[in-house]
């Protein structure tokens, strides 16, 4: 009997621990504790990312300049996850919903949804195709690839380089980056793409597979955050430094120490804290009933040896 009770106890303990995981579960953060006349719901892909946590940082300080309620939610690389979270949003009844997406094209029914029910859209850095978008803010990822692909010619002149490439096959907006470049490219052999997944273990396997298997690598290009993190851990683990040059997206810590030691070469820097605080200004401002022009372009900067001091205070 006493076994009995207990298994009934033990098993009921269970479900309820469950339940309150569960219920814990893509439960948006209050980041910005506003007078609740105008609130605003987020989702970010990630924040394992810098870009994805400067995005938000910058959210959070424009909602507080305007005292506004700013709620944001962690996807988590999860896209079952964030239309989850916006349907959360529409059935809270907030205002408007910021979303970085992570898969644009699964969103279209959810966002439509939340169209219907007068909630602003903003759509930061990828860009969803869909009519019920209000802004779209962020970079152009195609003319920036292009613009570094300049670079890199005008690095390398006529010189003939064995490029290697780490992307995230899972973002289109990598991708995008990836076929932009590629395509911009002169005097370059592709020897190999590897998807990192845009998550930095996968990427740093990625990248260690890709010098091991290819000793005459000149340049790797890079296009995010975690690849770029991957590749700097990757070329110091292989000893490979003073032979390649990398190339791509997105500032760390790591990189800029790759930067001071000469094997990084040049990194397009976003600013995502401005995107954070665009999409929330603009999303009031339609709120006050005010037009916002779309798509409103923030561009890039970039980053070499030569500029790298005016970037080093994101990282202090």
């Amino acid at each position: 009997m006493h076994k009995k009770w207990f298994l009934m106890i033990f098993v009921s303990l269970i479900l309820i621990l469950t339940a309150c995981t569960e219920e814990g579960q893509g439960a948006a953060e209050t980041a910005v504790e506003g007078d609740g006349d105008f609130v605003v719901g987020m989702s970010v892909i990630n924040q394992e990312a810098l870009f994805f946590t400067e995005m938000v940082k910058g959210a959070k300080e424009k909602a507080e300049e305007l005292g506004i309620t700013l709620n944001v939610h962690n996807a988590n690389n999860d896209q079952v996850e964030q239309n989850n979270t916006v349907e959360n949003y529409i059935a809270e009844g907030v205002n408007a919903i910021v979303i970085n997406a992570y898969d644009p094209g699964s969103l279209n029914p959810v966002i439509e949804k939340a169209k219907e029910e007068g909630i602003i859209i903003i759509s930061v850095d990828t860009i969803i195709e869909s009519d019920a978008v209000d802004v779209q803010i962020g970079v152009d990822n195609a003319e920036e690839s292009v613009n570094l692909a300049a670079y890199f010619n005008d690095y390398w002149g006529d010189e003939e380089v064995n490029l290697g490439v780490i992307t995230a096959l899972n973002a289109p907006i990598q991708v995008n980056r990836q076929d932009s470049f590629i395509d911009s490219i002169e005097n370059a052999e592709i020897v190999d793409i590897l998807d990192g997944e845009n998550v930095q273990e996968k990427a740093l396997s990625a990248a260690e597979n890709l010098f091991i298997s290819n000793e005459n690598l000149d340049a790797v290009y890079i296009t995010g955050e975690p690849g770029y993190i991957g590749a700097v851990s990757a070329i110091k683990s292989q000893g490979v430094q003073d032979g390649v040059k990398l190339f791509g997206w997105d500032l760390s810590p790591q990189v800029v120490q790759g930067i001071d030691e000469g094997f990084v070469e040049a990194v397009i820097q976003q600013h995502p804290d401005e995107y954070g605080s665009e999409a929330v200004n603009a999303a009031y401002e339609i709120f006050q009933g005010n037009e916002v022009s779309s798509p409103l372009d923030v561009p890039a900067t970039i980053v070499t040896e030569d500029n790298i001091d005016e970037f080093r205070d994101l990282f202090e």
